[in-house]
């Protein structure tokens, strides 16, 4: 695989085998835009703070038990959490491109978190079904629930639409 690792997708670095596709290169695009920003854009953190967020999440690499290399540990960790750049990094002045790169990165929670359980898709199926159906409960109720927000994050990456309006809804606003 060629690439410059510290921005290739997690999926092809863990399977190196992979086909190569569509996500991979939002994923891809999300990591140099991360890069650019936690590097280059004024912030509260001290210089040193900072090259070590950037040098935590880009450059850590280690030997697991079989003398592989891994690498990206700790971008998987903030997808997994929601949280991609780490909610503790600020600009110094408001910019909406943090708010987008937090806003393309979000499906890939669900790209490398577990799916939901049997448990939880029934659970989810009887809330949809039955109780917003039956107007017990509001749609928007079921936001927040896993299933939603694993259908969501997939179906966002399933084709390019989301991403490229995504982009294009950031450029028009007025911020």
């Amino acid at each position: 695989r060629k690439g410059t690792w510290q921005f290739m997708s997690l999926a092809l670095l863990e399977n190196p085998g992979h086909s190569h596709v569509l996500e991979d290169d939002i994923e891809s695009f999300v990591h140099v835009l991360g890069w650019t920003v936690l590097s280059c854009l004024p912030s509260p953190m001290d210089r040193y703070e900072r090259a070590d967020l950037v040098s935590y999440l880009y450059d850590h690499s280690f030997r697991d038990t079989t003398g592989r290399e891994r690498s990206g540990c700790a971008k998987e960790l903030q997808f997994k959490a929601g949280g991609y750049p780490p909610v503790r990094f600020t600009l110094t002045e408001p910019s909406p491109i943090l708010e987008l790169i937090r806003e393309v990165s979000s499906p890939f929670r669900a790209r490398y978190s577990k799916p939901p359980t049997e448990v939880e898709w029934k659970t989810f199926e009887v809330f949809n079904y039955t109780l917003v159906l039956n107007g017990q409960l509001r749609e928007e109720a079921l936001y927040d629930l896993l299933v939603h927000r694993y259908q969501l994050g997939i179906h966002r990456l399933s084709s390019s639409e989301w991403f490229l309006s995504t982009i294009q809804d950031a450029f028009e606003r007025p911020d």
